[in-house]
């Protein structure tokens, strides 16, 4: 149950059987599946056809019970330590995801879907209160703040990596300076905001289709030259939900973001500039108009200080978390059933 705790009913004829036993409870299939099945749904959809195989879906599902096995030693712990959640806590709990549901019809609705009691359904909730006050109490007076020190070290780290330096970090360390490395090269990047209309035409198109297309493009073309408003033919023209949605509005972009021949002429237009003919990539047609544009900027230590601070302070919870959290795993007796 996706709404309510995490994971959506799928088959009831599956055969239940143990995946894993944690400190004596059991991880039963029908369990975990409730939890798997969106996340490999969600994936699925997500991740084009080519890309797709059974060896990442496999890699996924093993995440996931890794996932649901700390779940269940932090629970463990948190009852062991005799957390408490009072009532108006759980009461407050509870209302904010029956909110999400229209009435209490729905609700009611998917608890049976779930093949859960209102009482089975308040535990859980309970159980994650819990774990939640768990790792407050864990975690608040032990996460460090890091040095002014560390501090410009990751900066240079950072204005290193954005250079293209390699730096000879461990994997986590280089990964979170790579994430921030990317995000201040865009925003002091050259951006443009752009508003598009498209047209449909794959690369593999029938002659037939692509006649049709090219149909439409003149349409947009008339529309275009009489007057009309790019945003306004976007939202009646454009072959895509999102695109129609926002009328057009691609929000801002910078190099490396779009196609190179929509690039090359998006950062060569000024702000009010549209494209007369469509720029033509190998999944259809694209008129552009260049709404606003932004220069190139730079910045100093000074001015990402603070940003790049609580990143750091950020990374410190989480590597003082995975390490209580494996030292809990530690003292714990897991087996484990099946991998995949």
């Amino acid at each position: 149950m996706m709404f309510l705790v995490g994971g959506v009913a799928f088959s009831e004829e599956v055969v239940d059987k143990t995946l894993a036993i944690v400190n004596g409870e059991p991880l039963m299939s029908s369990e975990f599946e409730k939890i798997a099945e969106p996340m490999v749904q969600q994936y699925m959809a997500m991740t084009p056809v080519t890309e797709q195989s059974d060896s990442k879906i496999n890699e996924l599902k093993n995440q996931i019970l890794e996932q649901r096995i700390d779940q269940m030693v932090l629970t463990q712990e948190a009852k062991k330590q005799k957390i408490k959640v009072v009532k108006r806590e759980l009461d407050e709990a509870i209302n904010q995801v029956k909110k999400r549901f229209p009435n209490d019809e729905t609700f009611q609705s998917e608890l049976k879907n779930e093949g859960l009691t209102q009482v089975q359904f308040e535990k859980r909730i309970e159980e994650q209160l819990m774990v939640q006050k768990l790792v407050e109490k864990e975690m608040k007076n032990n996460i460090k703040p890091p040095s002014e020190t560390d501090v410009k070290k990751f900066y240079d780290n950072v204005r290193a990596k954005m250079k293209g330096e390699k730096l000879g970090l461990s994997k986590e360390d280089e990964e979170t300076v790579d994430a921030v490395a990317k995000l201040l090269k865009r925003m002091s990047s050259e951006q443009v905001r752009l508003n598009q209309i498209y047209i449909k035409c794959d690369k593999n198109a029938t002659p037939q289709e692509r006649k049709a297309a090219e149909g439409r493009v003149a349409s947009v073309k008339k529309e275009l030259a009489s007057g009309a408003s790019f945003s306004a033919t976007s939202e009646k023209y454009s072959e895509d939900s999102l695109l129609k949605q926002r009328k057009g509005d691609m929000g801002f972009v910078v190099k490396g973001d779009l196609d190179k021949r929509l690039e090359e002429k998006a950062f060569s237009m000024t702000v009010g500039q549209y494209t007369k003919e469509p720029v033509q990539t190998d999944s259809g047609y694209h008129f552009i108009r260049v709404t606003e544009s932004r220069a190139s900027q730079s910045f100093t230590f000074e001015d990402v200080r603070n940003d790049l601070a609580e990143v750091l302070y950020r990374q410190n919870g989480k590597k003082l978390y995975d390490k209580w959290v494996e030292g809990l795993k530690a003292k714990a007796n897991i087996k484990i059933n099946q991998v995949w």
